[in-house]
């Protein structure tokens, strides 16, 4: 076991080097999990069209190979043409254990090694062998938290011929499903049995504490004669158990930030500490990785403002990797930091607590704290580089140039083409006014809503009940412009850009899936700050932006 891992530890080290003679012959699998006696699929490509094959003899050290198929394919898109060779093999596995496919040479390229891990056989499925329909369900292991990733692994077992399968739809009352993949299909072999599998892998994640129940899920499919396909087939149909789990609020230690329950946390950030210079532009990008939670429910992270710096945020990216294991969620959040006077500047320590799942314990993810020398710009006007500053005037349009005396007054072209200049500048300015107007009835209508709304989010806030403030929260959320579509406290808190209010709703989000009674929460704090809010004004007036380079 100790050399299964010590050569696990070396393939993390060699995988670099690895890929960079691995882009012409590549190597995958269609399962990196499985059970003992379960086959999986090994996809070997070269990039080239050929008539020899690679040497697969070192397969055969851990896996039987059953089958090998060889295609060569070509195919042509938006004139782009692309020649190659596959082998296909079947392989399983001759034990339990953590597996390496070793790295496979030809032509003087070379794959990537592969990791299987192969687990072995439950006493549950051997015990139903006989059956010729028979639901497997795996769940991984508690405890499990609100808002956490439990995984879900269903195997249907088959060993007879039938048609027109159908599996019904994983759904869970109070908990967010997401399909890990599609649905695969394969054979094992039990005791010299030969049954074929239907695999679906979910995500679950509860959205609220308590008992959790997970239904049963239903197989059916038409049962037909091998030996005669003109006989009558016959319905067949089967029901997963029902699974009942307890999951846990967020623990009482938890501090009064958004939860954050994964299996691993780590973030990342891209910052160049050398050359900074009044008005000139520096990017910064931290990337939050969570494994075992969506990008969506990775917060975005609190940004400390420091004097002497502008800060212009870039729309927040989520994205999701979908593994075997569950899913690992990525947040990038960046940024252009503009320094606007010289000097020496420290951007804070960002530490962002997170409640690690596989130890049960509180942890932090840290950003050190980075101290930088800010040089002052050469002149004036390398503080304010290239980009021009056009001003509007009190009836928003843009002036006419200003003429330098020294060349005299403008020639008579000059004069009509700022006339039709600014002709042409009003004409703009009423086609804008006439679009952005609404019409009395859509007037009536919004404000009609947005007062239901407002009655109904205060009311909610007098009443205390957090679950009652958080819906009547985000139907408010949808009457504003700036707000709409916000699905989570979490994203509606993005999108306010007010750190009080982003404040009150981690507040929130912690008395809903905590521990701590909630009839102890108090909203007249929330309805106070929710009155003061103002929209914000930047997709409707882009002059009232402080400029990107600022002048000194």
């Amino acid at each position: 076991m100790v050399g299964r891992r010590l050569g696990l530890l070396c393939l993390c080290w060699l995988l670099p080097l690895w890929s960079l003679a691995s882009t012409e012959f590549t190597a995958s699998v269609d399962r990196k999990h499985i059970t003992e006696q379960e086959t999986f699929n090994l996809l070997l490509r070269y990039h080239q069209q050929v008539s020899d094959r690679p040497d697969f003899s070192s397969l055969e050290r851990d896996f039987d190979i059953l089958n090998t198929r060889t295609s060569n394919q070509f195919r042509s898109i938006n004139g782009k043409t692309e020649s190659y060779t596959e082998w296909q093999l079947v392989l399983a596995p001759k034990k339990t254990g953590e597996f390496i496919i070793p790295a496979l040479s030809f032509r003087g390229s070379r794959t990537v090694p592969v990791a299987i891990s192969v687990k072995p056989l439950s006493a549950d499925v051997r015990a139903q062998q006989d059956k010729e329909f028979f639901f497997n369900v795996e769940i991984s292991k508690g405890p499990y938290r609100v808002q956490g990733q439990i995984l879900y692994i269903e195997k249907l077992y088959y060993s007879v011929n039938h048609e027109r399968p159908s599996l019904s739809e994983l759904k869970v009352t109070d908990a967010r499903v997401e399909a890990l993949g599609d649905p695969r299909q394969y054979t094992t072999t039990i005791d010299g049995q030969r049954l074929g599998v239907y695999e679906r892998r979910f995500a679950i994640f509860p959205e609220q504490s308590g008992e959790l129940v997970i239904p049963g899920q239903r197989f059916r499919a038409q049962v037909v004669n091998p030996y005669n396909r003109w006989a009558s087939s016959r319905e067949a149909s089967v029901v997963s158990r029902i699974i009942r789990l307890d999951v846990d609020p967020a623990p009482d230690n938890y501090p009064p930030a958004p939860w954050i329950p994964a299996r691993a946390l780590v973030i990342t950030e891209q910052l160049p500490t050398d050359n900074w210079q009044v008005g000139t532009p520096i990017t910064r990008t931290l990337t939050v990785t969570a494994e075992g939670l969506s990008g969506s429910q990775i917060p975005a992270l609190a940004i400390p403002e420091v004097a002497g710096l502008r800060y212009y945020p870039d729309q927040n990216q989520h994205q999701d990797q979908i593994l075997d294991s569950g899913l690992t969620g990525t947040l990038t959040q960046a940024m252009a930091i503009v320094p606007t006077q010289p000097g020496t500047v420290t951007l804070p320590e960002i530490r962002v607590p997170w409640w690690n799942m596989r130890s049960q314990q509180l942890e932090y993810a840290v950003v050190p704290a980075h101290t930088i020398e800010v040089a002052a710009a050469p002149n004036n006007s390398a503080a304010a580089p290239s980009l021009p500053t056009v001003s509007s005037n009190e009836n928003g349009a843009t002036p006419a140039p200003v003429l330098n005396s020294e060349h005299g007054a403008p020639s008579s072209m000059v004069w009509w083409a700022l006339m039709a200049s600014a002709v042409i500048n009003v004409l703009l300015i009423i086609a804008l006014l006439w679009r952005r107007k609404p019409t009395v009835a859509n007037q009536d209508s919004q404000q009609s809503n947005g007062t239901a709304n407002n009655d109904s989010l205060k009311q909610a806030c007098r009443s205390d009940d957090p679950a009652r403030i958080r819906s009547a929260l985000l139907a408010w959320a949808q009457q504003q412009p700036t707000l709409a579509g916000s699905q989570s406290l979490n994203e509606l808190g993005q999108r306010l850009q007010q750190p009080q209010l982003q404040a009150a709703l981690a507040e929130l989000d912690q008395t809903l899936y905590g521990a701590a009674d909630n009839s102890a929460y108090n909203g007249s704090n929330l309805w106070h700050l929710i009155k003061q809010w103002k929209p914000s004004q930047d997709g409707n007036n882009k002059a009232a932006l402080a400029p990107l380079y600022p002048t000194v």
